[in-house]
C-alpha cells in the first residue's frame, strides 16, 4: 500500500513510543519526524524506529513543512500550546495524549483552532478500542443488563492520570449520555504533581446524566482490595442496570443477570494491548478513515471534551462546595485555583512529582541504551535507573 500520510511525534518520552507502534501498524502512515529538546532522547528514538527527521523544537520541525499527522506526546501543560501550534501549522490531524488539557477554556482554544484550521483533533483515550471496553459498549447497547442506574470505577496516580480514562471508559461503556451536573471532593495533604501539574492525594466525584444514570469515580481511596479487575488484569468498569449488572476491563467482559446463573464470561482473552501496538494503531486506522470521510472518531476532541469538563466540574465542586452544573463556568484548573486561595495547604512542604523519574535529563545514557537493546521499555527502564520516588 503506498504511503498517504506524513506523521511527526512530538515529545519522545514513554508514551511516544506507543504512538510510534500505532503508526509503524498503519502501511498508509509513514513516521517522518519526532521533536524532543534532549538530544539523546529523539536520536534513539530516530534510530528505533527508523525516523528520517528529528529537531530539538516544533519551531525547526514547521519550518522544515507540517507533516498531515501530529502527535502531541509532551507533558500536560503543553498540551494545548502544541496542538494549536500543530492546527496552525496546518497540521491535517492531530492526535493530543490525555488528559486533554487542564482547563476548559485551554480544551476549547484546541477545538477552536483545529476547527479554523481544518484539522481532525482526537484525545488519545485509546483504550476504547480494547476488546473488554467494546464488549461492554455492546452489551449495554443491547440491553443486557437492563436501563443503566450506576456506573462505578477506582483508579490512581491522580485523577487527570488515570482518572481520565475512568470517566472515558465509563461514558464510552454506557453509550456517552449528556453530563448534568458533578459533585467532587479532594484532599491534598502534600505537594504531590503529575508531568509539571499540581494534583490531588485523593479525590472522589459524582455525576448525574442525562436519563439519570450516574457515574461514581474513586481516585486513590485506600482499600485493602486494590484497583485491579475481578477478572484478569486493566482498568475496571462496573455497571448496575435495572435487569442485571456488567463488569469488565480491557481484558474482559462479564454479566450477571437473573437467567446467567452467576457471572457469565462473556469475553476474556490475556493477549490485549492496551498501550501502543493494536490498541494505537487501532486509532491511527479509524482516524484515517474520519480524514477519508468516515464517520466522527470515538475518540473525538468533542467527546473527550466532556471527560475533561467532568474534572474541572469535580475539582469546582470541592472548591465551591456545591454540586456544579454543567456548562462548568470556571475556565482555569480549579484546583490551582484552590491551592493559590490558599483552600488546600499541604502539610509538609516537600514537593514531588510522581512522574519525575521519566525525565531523560541527566541519567546515564550507556545504561540506558543497553537495557532498551534487552527489549525493555522506556518507562521500566526509567524507574530502574532513576528510581521511582513519588509517593501515593
Amino acid at each position: 500500500m503506498t504511503t498517504r500520510y506524513r506523521a511527526a511525534i512530538i515529545g519522545c518520552g514513554d508514551i511516544g513510543h506507543a504512538h510510534a507502534q500505532g503508526y509503524l501498524a498503519n502501511p498508509e502512515v509513514e513516521l517522518r519526524a519526532v521533536v524532543d529538546p534532549v538530544e539523546p532522547a529523539r536520536r534513539q528514538f530516530q534510530a528505533e524506529y527508523g525516523v528520517p527527521e528529528a529537531y530539538a523544537s516544533v519551531a525547526e520541525m514547521f519550518a522544515a513543512g507540517c507533516p498531515d499527522l501530529v502527535s502531541v506526546c509532551v507533558w500536560h501543560p503543553l498540551h494545548a500550546p502544541m496542538t494549536i501550534a500543530a492546527a496552525e501549522a496546518g497540521a491535517r490531524a492531530v492526535i493530543c495524549e490525555k488528559p486533554m488539557a487542564t482547563s476548559i477554556a485551554e480544551v476549547d482554544a484546541m477545538i477552536e483552532a483545529c476547527d479554523r484550521a481544518g484539522a481532525k483533533l482526537l484525545v488519545s483515550h485509546q483504550r476504547r478500542f480494547t476488546p473488554g471496553w467494546e464488549r461492554a459498549r455492546e452489551l449495554v447497547a443491547a440491553g443486557a443488563v437492563g436501563e443503566v442506574q450506576v456506573a462505578y470505577g477506582r483508579g490512581v496516580h491522580g485523577l487527570l492520570n488515570v482518572g481520565t480514562h475512568i470517566i472515558d471508559g465509563l461514558l464510552f461503556a454506557i453509550g456517552e449520555p449528556d453530563a448534568r451536573w458533578v459533585m467532587g471532593a479532594v484532599e491534598r495533604e502534600t505537594d504531590r504533581f503529575e508531568r509539571d501539574t499540581p494534583i490531588e492525594d485523593r479525590c472522589m466525584l459524582l455525576v448525574e446524566l442525562a436519563g439519570g444514570a450516574q457515574l461514581l469515580v474513586q481516585n486513590d481511596m485506600p482499600s485493602e482490595r486494590g484497583i485491579d479487575s475481578p477478572v484478569g488484569q486493566g482498568i475496571a468498569l462496573h455497571i448496575t442496570g435495572s435487569d442485571g449488572m456488567l463488569e469488565a476491563s480491557e481484558y474482559f467482559a462479564r454479566t450477571f443477570t437473573a437467567d446467567s446463573h452467576g457471572w457469565r464470561l462473556d469475553f476474556s482473552s490475556d493477549d490485549v494491548d492496551t498501550i501502543g501496538g493494536r490498541a494505537n494503531g487501532r486509532q491511527v486506522r479509524e482516524l484515517i478513515r474520519w480524514l477519508e470521510g468516515g464517520p466522527e472518531h470515538r475518540c473525538s476532541a468533542r467527546r473527550a471534551r466532556q471527560t475533561t469538563e467532568i474534572m474541572m466540574a469535580a475539582y469546582e465542586s470541592a472548591r465551591r462546595h456545591r454540586v456544579v452544573h454543567l456548562p462548568v463556568q470556571e475556565s482555569s484548573y480549579p484546583l490551582q485555583a484552590m491551592i493559590d486561595e490558599g483552600l488546600l495547604v499541604p502539610s509538609t512542604a516537600d514537593p514531588y512529582d510522581i512522574r519525575g523519574y521519566l525525565r531523560r535529563e541527566g541519567i546515564d545514557e550507556e545504561r540506558y541504551a543497553a537495557l532498551r537493546a534487552t527489549g525493555m521499555g522506556h518507562h521500566e527502564i526509567m524507574a530502574k535507573i532513576a528510581g521511582v520516588r513519588g509517593r501515593h
